[in-house]
Order: structure tokens, then C-alpha cells, then sequence
């Protein structure tokens, strides 16, 4: 993170902040960023809309307990991105990805929106208060960020929640950075941010405690900090039980969440449940090396005349995802497999690997018109724990930056839609709020929105139950269908 930024930021959590503080202009101007059309886009929100589609959607799961946790202590809060495809029975949703618990875009929903999704996160830290063991009686939250976070200001608004939520409890809180964090500060709930870089050479794992510096952490927020542990007792614990891990880490879920392929198992397991909430399901199967993938490929294309899409392990922001179109040969679909690693390389560095890659069937997607053209949208979907049940919380469009040509050869950005996937700039003018003006646009109707806000918190409540089968799965031989 940029020391200058990281600086302002300790400075303003560390002073008295108001409300018109935390408006977003005000606050990216207070840390050096603009912030104008963030809050553009949260005005395209409407609050009314996303609370009768989530209360239709909690009393139609409930009826059933689909949306039920098993363990609480496995899901705190994340987010769900789908694609929409026509069907002769009405709107059908694919799965993209999985998002786990360092998720970003939460400064353009709403404020009651954001309460719901930071109470999930909340829950973590009450668990971590009420299974206190630590001699010096306080509770250590670490919060990771990626360098030179772009979205730094949704960790001002989300720790003040923190704050705020606690001092009207009666608690003392302190917040501190590496360069001033004081292990011997007395206050009862001590938060310390840092980019991933500054805590790779400091987080351990010993006596079942990820710590910081030899100091137990209770809570950890951000994936980046768990995913740089590679201690042996650790990806045991994390495989066979992370139960046993004493810390708390929002999510314990991580190893399913970065892994594509694994998260399409998730509802593949629960296609019982999902089906009667219109999920579609796409052919998908997982390559090791690059031999193996590229023979995988040419064997789909042959087999089932489609095209398909590569995506690396533990991307972000579509880094390294590629189309495969049905008429590639060999030699451009290793053309496509280099790009799509260098593009990974060029964001990561070598800090991951790329591999093992999933590979996933391309469906039909449904196109809007966008700016007088034809565009690829998805759509993200949050959801938060509430009293040991996935509820939903709301979301946002996300459209593609170019015109759908509708050409065999694809174009990435024709459906890769993230908003932050192209040099690292945020383009927010591509999202949309969930309002009933902007369910005309995405041409989908209330209906629509009930059911994805369903499958949502199925899928990472499969995820939780379904936990021990779906990180063991290694029958990779076949494509699942």
C-alpha cells in the first residue's frame, strides 16, 4: 500500500469521524481519491427494491432451511457473480465465480446494505469476544489489504462501522498500522491494517494460532493473509478441520472460493435444491499443467462443438481469463493459454500460481442494450450471515466495456465485465444499482432477482455443508457434467 495513503488513512481512523465524514466525495477527498462517480453509483441503488426481493427470497428459502448453516463459524460474508441466458421456460443464471471474504465494490451499496454485509463480518468478531482466551483480555483483528489498494475507503467505512458498533457496547478500540502498532496497548478490541506484501514475512502458524509477529490473532479479514500461509499444520488443519485453527478467519471457506472449479462442485452437489430456483449448469472439468489442458480443450471442442472459457486459480478482476472459441486449433489455443498466463503474471507477479486451471463451457448469454450497442452484463450478488443462516443483501450489474460483435473469435472485453479488470483502473460508469428502473434495463423481472438472491446463499451454504467433499473431490479424469 502506498505509504502516503497509508498514512492518511491511519490518521483519519484515528480521529473523531462524523457521518458526512464517511459521504464518499468527502472521504476519497480526505485520502487523496476521487470518489464522485462511486457515489453515483450507489444513487443508482434503491433500497425499497433489494428489501422486497430479499425478504420474498428468505421466505421462500425458509420453508425448506435451504439457506441454513450448519456451522456458523464457516461463513461470515461474500459475494456470488452470475450470467443470465434465455430459455423457452423463462431467465436462466450461470455461475461465474465465488467470491470469498475479501470481496470489494461495498462503497456502492447502500448504507443499510453495507450494515447487513459488515454484521455477517461482526459475527465473526463477537465469536473470536465470547471464545476470548488470550492473557492481556483483548481481541486482535488483522485486516489485509492488496498493495496499493484502489478501494482503500471501503476499510475506513467498514472499520468505523466496527468502531462505532462497539463503542456503543461499551468497548475501547484502537486501530494501528505495522510501523506504529503497539502489541501492549490496553483497549479491548485492537485493529491492524496492512497490505499483503507488509505481512507476508510476519504471519506464522503455531500452537493451532495464526499469529502476527509470535502475537495470536483472533480474527483475520482479507483471504490474502490465510492464502500466504504455508505452513504444513496449517493446510492440514484448513483441508481436514479448520475447526481446530483458533482463529477466526473471515472465511475458513478460502481454498473452495479461489478454486473456480471447486465452487461449480459446490452446486453440482446441490443441484437438487438449485434447480427449482432456475441455476443452469455448464460443463466444467479442472487441468494441472499445461499438456493436460490444452489436451482437454481440443478434446471438448471436438466433442461438443462449444466454445469455452479458461480461468486461472485464484485470480481476480478477470486476470487471466480467456475465451476459447469453438474453431480454435492448437496452435492458437496455446496463442490464447499465453496470454492468458502472462496477463495473470503481468497483475500477480509470482506471488501465485496460475495453475491448476478450470475450464468452463461458455453459455448463451443474454445481451442488453447499453449506450446504443448490444452488451454482455453479470450480475454480483452479496450476501452476509445473519443467526446462523445466508441471507442476501443486495448487489449490482456489471456491463461488459464493449459492444458484443457476436463474431465466432471473441473478444475479452466483450464479456469480461469487471470493473477493475483492465490497468488497475476502477471504471465505475459500467455498474448499476439494483432499482426497479434498472430491472427494465437488465430486462429481468422481480422474479428474477428472488431466485439469484436464493442461489446465492444455497451455494455457500453447500459450500459450508458439503466442505470435507468438495476440497477432497480429485476425480478430475472427467468433465462434469
Amino acid at each position: 500500500m502506498d505509504d502516503d495513503l497509508l498514512t492518511k488513512f491511519l490518521k483519519l481512523m484515528n480521529s473523531k469521524i462524523t457521518d458526512s465524514d464517511l459521504e464518499l466525495t468527502a472521504l476519497g477527498k480526505s485520502l487523496g481519491l476521487d470518489l464522485i462517480s462511486f457515489a453515483d453509483l450507489r444513487a443508482s441503488q434503491e433500497d425499497t427494491f433489494a428489501d422486497e426481493v430479499r425478504n420474498r427470497a428468505i421466505e421462500k428459502m425458509e420453508k425448506e432451511k435451504d439457506n441454513f448453516l450448519k456451522n456458523t463459524h464457516s461463513f461470515y460474508a461474500g459475494s456470488i457473480d452470475f450470467m443470465v441466458s434465455d430459455d423457452l421456460e423463462g431467465k436462466k443464471f450461470f455461475l461465474l465465480e465465488i467470491n470469498g471474504g475479501s470481496h470489494r465494490g461495498l462503497s456502492i451499496i447502500t448504507k443499510k446494505q453495507q450494515s447487513l454485509l459488515y454484521d455477517g463480518y461482526f459475527e465473526a468478531i463477537m465469536q473470536a469476544s465470547r471464545k476470548k482466551t488470550n492473557k492481556d483480555n483483548k481481541i486482535f483483528i488483522l485486516i489485509g489489504v492488496p498493495v496499493n489498494d484502489g478501494l482503500i475507503h471501503e476499510k475506513v467505512i467498514m472499520i468505523e462501522y466496527f468502531r462505532k458498533k462497539l463503542k456503543n457496547n461499551g468497548y475501547t478500540v484502537k486501530i494501528f498500522n505495522t510501523d506504529n502498532y503497539d502489541k501492549h496497548f490496553k483497549a479491548e478490541f485492537v485493529f491492524l491494517i496492512a497490505d499483503y506484501r507488509q505481512l507476508s514475512t510476519s504471519i506464522t502458524f503455531s500452537n493451532n494460532w495464526i499469529k502476527f509477529n509470535e502475537e495470536e490473532i483472533n480474527v483475520l479479514i482479507g483471504d490474502g493473509i490465510p492464502r500466504r500461509l504455508e505452513d504444513e499444520n496449517f493446510l492440514k488443519f484448513i483441508k481436514e478441520d479448520f475447526r481446530k485453527i483458533n482463529s477466526i478467519i473471515v472465511n475458513p471457506i478460502f481454498r473452495i472460493t479461489d478454486d473456480k472449479s471447486l465452487t461449480y462442485l459446490a452446486s453440482y452437489f446441490s443441484k437438487e435444491v438449485l434447480m427449482k430456483y432456475n441455476l443452469r449448469y455448464l460443463l466444467f472439468t479442472k487441468a494441472y499443467t499445461e499438456e493436460e489442458l490444452i489436451n482437454k480443450l481440443e478434446y471438448l471442442i471436438n466433442t461438443y462443438q462449444r466454445s469455452f472459457i479458461i480461468k486461472p486459480r485464484g485470480g481476480s478482476g478477470g486476470a487471466g481469463v480467456m475465451p476459447v472459441s469453438k474453431d480454435e486449433d492448437f496452435l492458437s489455443i496455446k496463442k490464447i493459454l499465453e496470454e492468458s498466463k502472462k496477463e495473470f503474471y503481468t497483475k500477480f507477479m509470482e506471488n501465485r500460481e496460475p495453475y491448476p486451471y478450470t475450464i468452463q463451457e461458455m453459455a448463451e448469454f443474454s445481451l442488453i442494450n447499453w449506450k446504443e450497442g448490444n452488451h454482455t452484463f453479470d450480475l454480483r450478488i452479496y450476501l452476509s450471515q445473519r443467526e446462523g443462516k445466508v441471507i442476501p443483501v443486495g448487489g449490482l450489474a456489471r456491463i461488459a466495456r464493449n459492444e458484443y460483435s457476436g463474431r465466432g473469435s471473441l473478444n475479452k472485453q466483450e464479456f469480461v465485465v469487471n470493473l477493475s479488470g483492465y490497468n488497475g483502473q476502477i471504471e465505475v460508469e459500467r455498474g448499476i444499482g439494483f432499482s426497479e428502473k434498472n430491472c427494465k434495463l437488465l430486462n429481468l423481472t422481480k422474479d428474477d432477482f428472488v431466485n439469484m438472491f436464493c442461489i446465492g446463499c444455497v451455494l455457500f451454504a453447500s459450500i459450508v455443508e458439503n466442505y470435507e467433499t468438495i476440497i477432497n473431490f480429485s476425480d478430475w479424469g472427467k468433465i462434469v457434467d
